[in-house]
């Protein structure tokens, strides 16, 4: 009995160092002064509190990762006085719907500045980092997002909306991944007609085969589409992302025509795609909080297998996800 308890001890032990991240930073990353890295054992997450960014995801040992970055604004501060958009790249959050803050006070499109264009406040312990915002003048919401590396290839982001003043307000947390232009991507298609909402385009090249959706960067247009699944694939030469959305609430309203997976893609120039979890939309009091997890699994595509298949593997792995 004792042996067999000391043996299930290490084992146990050794299930633990697996799944052990460590915080290191603030250190210089790509012109930014203050960069903290989460380190683990095949995954590292770079996330830089001053542009208030998640900035990439990559294998330890490599310096370019899956996520994009606009090479001209590299080292480059928040500008929250410009009137137009200062696109940094990386992984972010924004309140939803759009349409509620969609212009900024002269007319143009603008996220609101504590969401897109403020340095984040940062705290860390030996195995996650959290970032914490000032509280949002127009919606009363504070965020925090919390990292960390919860295996080998998988990094868990929580992002919470706090109501801290002001009137109650419908509101739903929307984070936005830009990525390297991809060779495909794909999540669940609508089971129903339509397969999926053409939110700006027009969308050419989207293939639906049930139950699945693909599609891939438009290079002449931005276009978006958008549906009702919960995980969402990239599939670059020789890596693969997937992220899968967890929500703290159910609800069948959600924003864009109730889309809680969304694709943009970005033409020639600024040549990414965005991965867009949306969670439901819920009403917040003064006191209340909603909150949503992304998991963000970095995978290696198979040798000899097509960017489909390997979108197909994955979201059938997610299949669970769509219930």
């Amino acid at each position: 009995m004792e042996r067999t308890l000391n043996v299930l001890l290490v084992l146990l032990g050794v299930g633990l160092v697996g799944c052990t991240s460590q915080v290191r930073g603030p250190e210089a990353y790509q012109g930014w002064s203050d960069s903290y890295t989460l380190m683990g054992e095949n995954l590292e997450a770079v996330i830089v509190p001053s542009i208030g960014r998640l900035m990439d995801l990559r294998r330890p040992g490599e310096t370019v990762g899956v996520l994009w970055q606009n090479p001209a604004l590299l080292g480059q501060k928040v500008q929250p006085s410009q009137k137009a958009w200062t696109n940094f790249g990386g992984d972010k959050t924004w309140p939803a719907p759009e349409s509620v803050w969609m212009k900024n006070d002269a007319g143009q499109w603008m996220p609101p500045t504590v969401f897109d264009q403020a340095s984040l406040q940062v705290q860390s312990t030996r195995e996650t980092l959290t970032l914490t915002s000032e509280v949002d003048p127009r919606s009363g919401v504070r965020f925090t997002r919390t990292f960390q590396i919860t295996d080998a290839n998988t990094l868990q982001v929580t992002t919470t909306y706090h109501k801290v003043q002001g009137p109650s307000i419908d509101i739903a947390v929307w984070i936005i991944t830009q990525l390297r232009d991809p060779e495909i991507v794909g999540t669940f298609a609508n089971p129903e007609t339509p397969a999926y909402q053409e939110l700006f385009g027009p969308t050419p090249r989207v293939t639906i085969e049930p139950p699945f959706l693909f599609w891939d960067r438009q290079q002449a247009i931005p276009a978006k589409i958008g549906t009702r699944g919960r995980s969402l694939v990239w599939i670059g030469k020789t890596h693969t992302l997937q992220i899968n959305l967890q929500v703290d609430r159910r609800s069948s309203v959600y924003p864009d025509r109730g889309s809680s997976a969304e694709f943009y893609t970005s033409p020639d120039g600024l040549p990414y795609i965005e991965l867009e979890t949306v969670g439901p939309i819920v009403t917040l009091r003064p006191g209340e909080s909603v909150q949503t997890t992304n998991e963000y699994h970095l995978g290696d595509r198979r040798t000899d297998e097509s960017a489909k298949a390997a979108a197909k593997r994955l979201l059938k792995s997610a299949a669970y996800n769509q219930r």
